[in-house]
């Protein structure tokens, strides 16, 4: 017990599978944890609250090894691979007598299924095209349902020709039913290379290659970028974005019938963009409230501005506003910016921001800096361009553009901000324009 109590203190505060071993070097249990440290210490603090199960566990645990991993999401995907090799005597897998669940890809197809399958077909629990077990459909299910919204592919049974439900909503394209229908000719044979580049990618990320898979997205948007398919650029960006989420998100066994795009805490997320913004703001202090602007607007036509509030990372809707644009006829987003900054702060009573982001590029953090200081009013400024999501700061009469990885704490933070003020902004838009119809 000397040599488990040395082996749990080193242990690290990370997400990541832990494994028991017993005296004869075989692994026994096999589980994952947010935090390695905190989780296994558990099993050995004596507690009365251990079931009977577990306190036999503990008797035969000889050795405990661990897999650091980067998220939650992942040790959920390595969990079920080392029971799947291991099969250890401790992981009741299925109470209900069931056969364990797996996520099954038929790779052996021109155009691959997924399925969800109780029993590896043969029953070879080693093919590599399996991945699980999982202890329950539903937990499989969830794993399926969240890779979707960042990598495309098709569940549907019967082939039919036409395209299925996920099709419409823009969650499985291209579509292998519709593909089937299709004549042999290049744009066929070019579908299919790209649904095949989806499944291979749906397999890393099973596989808990989740870093290679965003690094094959990126290579691809850039690629698109490039040869200014901007439209397909940014469909690679937002499932590198949802992807990003998903690996961040926390899992929970009890919960994930709900919507899991949980990120990291709040105030950690502004620390980091407090952290990242200094250096070009030496002045500037911890940003506790953030405001961000956004124009909403059909051909110049009941056009608005919306203003909203994050208090340590947090949305405070009760300082929203919104604004009717009064003073601009016509087109022009960076006016209409200048006018609702103007109008915003001739109200010395709403609290002023530490940070004011403006949903845009250089013309706009040009002309509100211009309005700012002819107002004498000095707080940073920061634009964030909605192609490739970088933060831009005006130094002097030169602009600096930050890049900041997908993955960043703050940009997740800003994001939320910026889509905030979107949704709000839009929302107005859309009550005025319902009265002139």
């Amino acid at each position: 017990m000397d040599i488990i109590q040395k082996t749990i203190k080193i242990l690290p505060h990370a997400p990541g599978v832990y494994q028991f071993s017993d005296n004869d070097g075989s692994v026994i249990y096999v589980g994952k944890a947010k935090n390695l440290f905190k989780r296994v210490s558990s099993y050995f603090s004596l507690s009365p609250l251990l079931s009977e199960k577990t306190k036999q566990l503990v008797l035969h645990v000889c050795n405990i090894r661990t897999i650091k991993v980067a998220t939650e999401f992942e040790a959920l995907l390595l969990e079920a691979k080392l029971i799947r090799l291991y099969a250890p005597k401790y992981n009741s897998i299925a109470k209900d007598d069931k056969s364990p669940i797996y996520i099954y890809i038929q790779e052996s197809d021109r155009l691959p299924r997924i399925e969800l399958s109780r029993k590896p077909k043969n029953h070879d629990s080693t093919n590599q095209n399996y991945f699980g077990p999982f202890a329950t459909k539903r937990t499989a299910t969830y794993v399926l349902r969240t890779l979707r919204h960042s990598i495309p592919f098709c569940q549907q049974k019967v082939r039919n020709g036409k395209p299925c439900f996920y099709t419409h909503i823009g969650l499985c394209r291209p579509c292998p039913s519709a593909i089937q229908a299709m004549k042999d000719n290049p744009e066929k044979r070019d579908l299919i290379r790209i649904y095949r580049h989806n499944i291979q990618r749906l397999i890393w990320v099973l596989s808990g290659q989740s870093k290679k898979t965003i690094l094959s997205l990126q290579k691809e948007m850039l690629q698109q970028a490039k040869a200014s398919n901007f439209e397909k650029a940014g469909v690679l960006r937002d499932q590198i974005q949802a992807l990003v989420a998903t690996i961040n998100s926390r899992y929970d066994p009890f919960r994930f019938e709900e919507s899991d795009k949980l990120e990291k805490a709040p105030e950690e997320q502004t620390l980091h963009l407090f952290h990242i913004l200094h250096p070009f703001f030496p002045t500037l202090s911890f940003p506790h409230r953030i405001e961000c602007y956004d124009i909403s607007t059909l051909q110049g036509t009941s056009s608005v501005g919306s203003m909203v509030a994050f208090l340590d990372g947090i949305p405070h809707t009760d300082q929203y506003r919104k604004f009717k644009i009064q003073s601009v006829h016509g087109i022009s987003d960076v006016a209409m910016m200048e006018e609702i900054l103007k109008r915003r702060f001739h109200h010395p009573e709403w609290t002023f921001p530490d940070l004011i982001v403006i949903d845009g590029g250089k013309p706009q953090v040009t002309q509100i800096t211009a309005l700012l200081n002819s107002e004498k009013i000095q707080i940073p400024i920061i634009g964030l361009s909605k192609r490739f999501e970088k933060i831009i700061i005006k130094e002097n009469e030169r602009f600096s553009e930050i890049t900041i990885p997908l993955s960043s704490p703050a940009l997740q933070l800003l994001q939320h901000i910026r889509d905030e003020a979107h949704r709000f902004a839009i929302s107005y838009h859309k009550k005025l324009r319902s009265h002139i119809w």
